[in-house]
């Protein structure tokens, strides 16, 4: 055994157990626990100084308690008091011979203030962690010249020094750190002196021992080979292949890897019964490389809040550690600024490092700067880590590339190559062994490189960004605000940088709501200042790819983002860019690989909401109108194809500023093209008008919207009515009559579609005041008859009258034939509910007549509905329940469903109050079954309910009369219909019994 190099000190501490002080042979308590926490930190920097800043992290980490300076001062007192031992004379610790405990040194200069820190001057010698560290260095040595006996003795003194868990019992971050360490350091010497053991030829007393630890460790590979040696070496070879398999098991099972090749190729020898391994020789598995080879290693730290990507390591690293040798393994990652490519690459490979024991190598390539780093400086860093002299570097690239791979040749060495710029840049670096591995991170994946596997990797998910805020600020502010989390995270675009930012600066500020910062988040034009802390902001690594553009793929970056929302077509994007499609593709393809745009699928493109941010502040004003006027006029040449597709022949369809080549071979290809495009419409309009337009491109945004309008239930209606209202309110500021007038018509026919009668009156009557204006013929004939159906609805039935005629009277002016027989169809329901029922009659008889002669089965079976209602509140009841049963007939041979039920529900209402209630019953049932399944078909299943819990109650079932007609009450009643009056008083009567 080796003795001390320095003289017995009468103070010795423990570190590898419970914190212990002995000081002549006695112990010494060594006090409270966070004062054993900074004598802790203090004897693992032993004789060197520990800051003030050191010792608060040591013992609090980022969140130190107000008195926390106070605290230490105390404690530093006290443990001097305590090495002093008994016989100490006040606070300073010294004796009176003013001599310290190990007869030395003054106990005063013993802890000694240093700065704004201290220093304990003890001989690490004193510290048993030192103790097992410089033991465990001179067992390297000796192994290194071959005296394994030497070595292993040296290795058993080391851990024998380990008392059980390390810093049992004392708290803090630097505490658990250290345990964790120095746990670690403990199984790698362990292994260590198994390996000694074995090359010394000791494998039958290994046995006992390693089987032991392989139980209580079944991760470190390393052991399994061990183990498998020394059973081989005792004759029991089939325990030997046990031991294989069962490490096979369990590392694919807990880490979903394979054994790495040293296991295999060892379960190979064993199978073929080699000789080789049962003479005394180092160990097979992972021995320590020889004297004088250096292992670089060179990866920068793994962060402790590391957050989600767990199927990305696992897949990536069992890339990294898979069997096959034969080649050199790829591995890469890309995706834009800022996701975090670098963080899980480093992240890989310090899970893979073991498997790499010859050395890690790290390069910032720098490939999205303007300097790319140059292959020839790289490599000359690579192989000055190797031991390379500078008077020694060959000058050329390839010759140095060479002297690497010959360097690496038998060697297993990682190297991180991050941010690459492409494939000349990289090909110098890599290594041509197989037992090499690279893993490589950019911006867009490098043609031509072969890789293992790839990863294109995507923004966290929700849970993931989640996490990473709870790690950062901490679980109960996450908890006590939930939504504001979950906003936080959005408005960052689950960006992990981003996340990590204002993680940051809420870490910073303790006493800040969440809710505080999705305020200044909200703010779009502002987003990007609130994404930056110390030396981190989004908008730097945005920059670096910016710069990497030419003209044209910058202007297209800039010039589309305030127009692509959620994403833009091939075509859409070519027409706004002015470019052909052949030439737009390119643009747009060379945006996709420098990582600023995304295609999601094949011919669209969609940008990440940071990056639309960014290129938004990068847009010159003269720029954005042009580019509004192309796209706006593109779109709306497609919506009038569609719209001409929806309702043929309708005179509005000649009224457009654009016209609409036939574009779609039928109304479902018309209609598919709305649905799809209809989000980036409204949001190009919404753009377009917020950018200060002209009246010309007002009018092409109110066109648009109007020929949109064709497709109202296929839409989302709420969207339209939004955006309807923007252009409104900008026509009407610039006074542009005709482009308001038609804004204002979308906004009051989507309100009438909602039901929402006070809205939809208001947006109509302003529309058709804006029509008469700019002499808008076309559209002034639409408010009047929505102002009509308006009126209908809320049971003003003279002014329903009023704007029926006019409206009737513009269609026939207009020659719209279709128009007009709708609006006279109306005008004879506002004249059965204003008691003129046989005017209603003659109407509907003056249409059927004029539709003989014309295919229009919707219309005729309109009329034919019609004038069945103005026959039953005539009383003439058989004239009405023929009527209907004409138009029954009617829909089921034109397949009108939706009118079929109509008829049934108003037949049915004839039919029981002629007394025929039974054949009222399926009736109404029949209508209400088909109106429950019906789009848009509330308003006529709450009046078919009506009519069923009357006939109901006449049968006399009451609670079946009672349940239907609440529900009537509560669908009239939510749709603001008057007709829940008349509902209520029914409820009312069957609650009452009446």
């Amino acid at each position: 055994m080796v003795q001390d190099e320095c003289a017995p000190a009468r103070l010795r501490f423990s570190l590898l157990g419970p914190i212990g002080i002995e000081a002549d042979g006695r112990a010494v308590p060594p006090g409270p626990p966070q004062q054993r926490a900074m004598l802790a930190a203090l004897l693992l920097r032993a004789g060197r100084p520990v800051t003030l800043r050191e010792l608060l992290d040591a013992l609090w980490g980022a969140e130190p308690p107000s008195s926390a300076v106070m605290v230490l001062r105390t404690y530093a007192w006290r443990i001097r008091q305590r090495l002093a031992g008994p016989d100490a004379d006040g606070p300073n610790g010294t004796r009176p011979n003013g001599t310290s405990a190990d007869g030395g040194a003054p106990v005063a200069q013993l802890l000694s203030s240093v700065g704004d820190g201290y220093r304990l001057s003890v001989p690490p010698e004193s510290v048993d962690a030192h103790r097992a560290e410089r033991l465990a260095a001179t067992a390297a040595r000796a192994w290194r010249k071959g005296r394994q006996k030497e070595c292993a003795t040296l290795l058993t003194e080391a851990l024998s020094l380990w008392q059980g868990e390390p810093l049992a019992g004392v708290p803090g971050p630097l505490a658990e750190a250290e345990r964790s360490r120095l746990a670690e350091l403990r199984l790698t010497l362990t292994e260590q002196r198994f390996a000694a053991e074995l090359a010394r030829g000791r494998h039958h007393a290994l046995v006992s021992d390693l089987t032991a630890f392989v139980q209580q460790h079944p991760l470190r590979e390393q052991s399994y080979g061990f183990l498998m040696q020394s059973l081989y070496a005792a004759g029991r070879q089939a325990d030997a292949l046990a031991v294989f398999a069962r490490a096979r098991r369990t590392l694919g099972e807990e880490l979903g890897i394979d054994p790495g090749p040293e296991l295999c190729g060892l379960h190979g020898r064993i199978l073929a019964g080699d000789p080789g391994l049962l003479a005394p020789a180092p160990a097979a598995v992972l021995t320590p490389a020889p004297e004088g080879v250096v292992r670089p290693a060179q990866l920068p730290p793994d962060i402790s809040d590391f957050s989600g990507r767990a199927e990305a390591v696992r897949q990536l690293a069992a890339a990294l550690t898979g069997a096959d040798r034969t080649v050199l393994g790829v591995v890469s990652i890309s995706g834009m600024g800022g996701i975090g490519k670098s963080t899980l690459a480093v992240r890989v490979a310090h899970q893979v490092r073991d498997h790499y024991p010859d050395g890690q190598f790290y390069a910032d390539l720098r490939g999205t700067s303007g300097e790319p780093a140059d292959a020839a400086a790289v490599l000359g860093s690579f192989l000055g880590a190797l031991g390379v002299a500078a008077t020694e570097l060959p000058r050329a690239v390839e010759d140095r590339s060479r002297l690497l791979r010959s360097l690496l040749d038998g060697r297993r060495v990682l190297l991180l190559l991050d941010d690459a710029r492409d494939l000349t840049q990289l090909r110098p670096l890599l290594p041509g062994s197989g037992d090499c591995a690279v893993i490589v991170t950019g911006r867009t994946r490098v043609p031509g490189l072969s890789s293992r596997a790839h990863l294109d990797l995507d923004v966290f998910a929700v849970d993931e960004a989640l996490d990473l805020l709870r790690q950062v600020i901490g679980g109960p502010r996450v908890a006590a605000e939930p939504a504001a989390a979950d906003d936080v995270v959005g408005l960052c675009g689950r960006l992990p940088l981003a996340v990590r930012i204002v993680a940051a600066r809420l870490a910073a500020r303790p006493r800040w709501a969440l809710a505080r910062l999705v305020t200044a988040l909200t703010d779009e034009r502002h987003r990007l200042d609130q994404l930056r802390v110390g030396g981190l902001a989004v908008t730097t690594v945005f920059e670096l790819g910016y710069r990497q553009l030419n003209g044209v793929q910058a202007y297209a970056f800039r010039t589309l983002a305030p127009f692509t929302r959620p994403t833009i077509a091939l075509d859409a994007a070519a027409a706004a860019l002015g470019l052909g499609p052949e030439d737009a593709e390119e643009v747009l393809e060379s945006l996709v690989d420098a990582a600023l745009l995304e295609s999601p699928q094949p011919g669209r493109y969609r940008y990440h909401e940071l990056l639309r941010n960014y290129a938004e502040q990068r847009l010159l004003p003269p720029e954005r109108p042009p580019v509004a006027a192309r796209l706006l006029r593109f779109l709306l040449a497609g919506a009038v194809a569609a719209f001409q597709r929806a309702v043929p022949g309708d005179p509005v369809g000649t009224t457009f500023t654009v016209a609409g080549a036939a574009r779609f071979a039928d109304l479902a290809g018309a209609r598919a093209w709305v649905v799809r495009e209809f989000d980036g419409i409204a949001h190009a309009v919404g753009a377009a008008v917020r950018s200060a337009p002209d009246p010309a491109l007002l009018d092409v945004a109110a066109d648009l919207l109007v020929a949109c309008s064709a497709f109202g239930r296929d839409i989302s209606s709420g969207r339209l009515g939004s955006v309807a209202r923007e252009v409104a309110e900008a026509a009407e500021s610039a006074g542009h009559h005709r482009a308001a007038g038609r804004a204002r018509f979308v906004c009051g026919n989507v309100a009438v579609q909602a039901t929402r009668l006070d809205e939809a009156r208001e947006h109509t009557t302003r529309a058709a005041d804006s029509c008469r204006r700019a002499e808008d013929t076309v559209i002034l004939r639409q408010t009047c008859n929505d102002l009509g159906v308006i009126a209908l609805f809320q049971q003003r039935y003279a002014d329903a009258v009023r704007n029926f005629d006019q409206a009737l009277a513009l269609a026939r002016l207009l020659g719209h034939r279709s128009g007009a027989l709708a609006t006279a169809l109306n005008a004879a329901v506002a004249r059965l509910r204003s008691g003129a029922a046989e005017e209603a009659v003659a109407i509907c008889d003056e249409e059927l007549l004029a539709l003989r002669d014309v295919p229009d089965s919707h219309g005729a079976a309109h009329a034919l509905g019609i004038r069945g209602r103005a026959l039953h509140e005539l009383g003439r009841h058989d004239e009405a329940l023929a009527t209907y049963q004409e138009c029954l007939e009617l829909c089921r041979t034109a397949g009108l469903p939706r009118q079929e039920a109509m008829a049934r529900y108003r037949r049915a209402d004839t039919l029981r109050v002629t007394g025929r209630p039974a054949e009222a019953l399926t009736e109404a049932r029949a209508a209400v079954t088909h109106l429950e399944g019906a789009r848009d078909g509330e308003r006529d299943l709450a009046y078919a309910l009506q009519v069923l819990a009357r006939t109901e109650a006449e049968l006399g079932d009451r609670a079946a009369a009672e349940e239907h007609a609440a529900r009537a009450y509560g669908s009239l009643s939510a749709l603001g219909l008057p007709e829940a009056a008349e509902a209520q008083e029914l409820l009312d009567r069957l609650r009452s019994g009446a």
